[in-house]
């Protein structure tokens, strides 16, 4: 099972649920309204292109893991933007937990992020987010997730391998024109202060 947090209008579950036809994809947003097209195509017979793998629902971030919690043997967060993206770029403790308990015990957990700390606050990046362009980010990045109790692999992604993820959002940013540094945070298993996964 793979669920995708903040998924957005729901293309990368869509594709992924085609992509991977033996596994179940969730796709979970906030907003409800980003997900009512998405969820109407996989609800279609599959003659015209409907999915049994793909379901989608709304779940907020101080909801998880709400009904979903320890189930996902996959969790992706991919290009969040407000408190998603605080979550997991300062990382956030309390919300960042939240979001690891919905992986299974044996589950891997891929964020990926990018911004621009200078270029970006007028489109409200929250200013308390940390420059990811300056030497030495990345292994600051890594010491604030081991200081909450979570081991993590942190690498920087090329433009093209943003450009490569089958989510609507990594093609707009890919052409944005703007200079922003993308990360990924990856885990396998996630280990959480107190014994909670």
């Amino acid at each position: 099972m793979h669920i995708d947090f903040g998924t957005g209008d729901g293309a990368f579950v869509l594709r992924h649920a085609r992509a991977s036809a033996e596994t179940l994809v969730i796709g979970v947003d906030a907003n409800a309204a980003n997900l009512r097209e998405s969820s109407h195509r996989a609800r279609r017979k599959p003659a015209r292109g409907g999915l049994c793998n793909a379901l989608f629902g709304r779940l907020s971030l101080d909801e998880a893991p709400g009904e979903l919690g320890a189930i996902a043997h996959t969790l992706t967060v991919l290009l969040p933007w407000g408190s998603l993206l605080k979550a997991v770029a300062l990382p956030a403790p309390a919300p960042l937990h939240r979001l690891l308990e919905l992986c299974a015990p044996t589950g891997r957990f891929r964020f990926v992020f990018g911004y621009d700390v200078t270029a970006e606050p007028s489109v409200g990046l929250d200013p308390s987010l940390p420059p990811l362009d300056v030497p030495g980010a990345l292994a600051r990045l890594a010491r604030r997730y081991a200081e909450v109790g979570v081991a993590a692999t942190i690498r920087a992604l090329s433009l093209d391998e943003v450009r490569a993820l089958p989510t609507t959002w990594a093609q707009k940013l890919a052409i944005a024109g703007r200079k922003r540094t993308f990360v990924e945070v990856s885990g396998d298993p996630p280990v959480i202060a107190g014994g909670k996964s």
